[in-house]
């Protein structure tokens, strides 16, 4: 049997770490993107790890960036099993239309929550077809629905949310191309944890990203796919 081989993006801190962590105790062979903010979750790890977690110096995005991680996972693997594309930044601004607006900003959080995902699953897409699981997870948020966006009870990115937005319509295209090779598509709300989205941890919030990592996964891997693209943490379908 093929060794189980996953990449995960944004894998330095909070969930990305969470998912790391999670899959390494399952046995994967984990290529860890890491953008270099914080190594010292995967220090941790390559203690007891070190031979399965290979970390990859990873800016999704940058093109050049992404081609070199592609490059340095197929140094070390001829399939990919499970991609899961959880890099993302919040931008630091919650402006409504008579504000001003940091459009320069909004840019540069649409460079990496929309198309960094896209240009990541390109990138190793061919691996992917080869693996024997072929599962392919984006981490999206309750900011990219159009539902939950029209609460006016609170404060909203245009940038973030309009980024999460794109990143959904974009998995339900990807998704459709992935079907003709036998891969399956998620596509996640993680909820409130406890992450590094706005610089510092956020002691708010309610769920530790380890455990919606653990939750997430179940869903993924120990489960049937639920015939919805679309989910909570918990696999249960969210509005769009």
């Amino acid at each position: 049997m093929k060794e189980q081989t996953a990449y995960v993006t944004g894998a330095d801190r909070g969930l990305g770490l969470g998912f790391t962590k999670a899959l390494l105790e399952r046995g994967f062979r984990v290529f860890a993107g890491e953008y270099g903010l914080d190594g010292a979750g995967l220090d941790t790890l390559a203690k007891t790890h070190g031979e399965r977690l290979h970390r990859i110096a990873l800016d999704v995005s940058c093109d050049r960036s992404v081609l070199r991680a592609a490059d340095k996972l197929r140094e070390h693997c001829e399939h990919l099993d499970l991609l899961i594309n959880n890099a993302a930044i919040l931008g630091d601004f919650t402006g409504s239309i008579t504000d001003p607006l940091d459009f320069t900003l909004m840019q540069e959080v649409y460079n990496v929550n929309s198309l960094g995902p896209l240009r990541v699953a390109q990138s190793v897409f061919g691996h992917l077809t080869r693996g024997s699981l072929k599962k392919l997870v984006n981490i999206s948020s309750e900011a990219g629905s159009m539902e939950q966006s029209r609460r006016t009870n609170r404060k909203l990115r245009y940038g973030y949310c309009m980024s999460k937005a794109a990143l959904n319509v974009q998995t339900v295209i990807l998704a459709n191309h992935a079907h003709e090779h036998d891969i399956e598509s998620y596509l996640f709300d993680p909820g409130w944890m406890r992450s590094f989205m706005h610089g510092t941890k956020n002691l708010k919030a309610t769920q530790e990203p380890d455990d919606t990592a653990q939750t997430i996964l179940a869903t993924v891997l120990d489960r049937p796919h639920p015939g919805y693209l679309y989910m909570t943490h918990e696999g249960q379908r969210y509005d769009w």
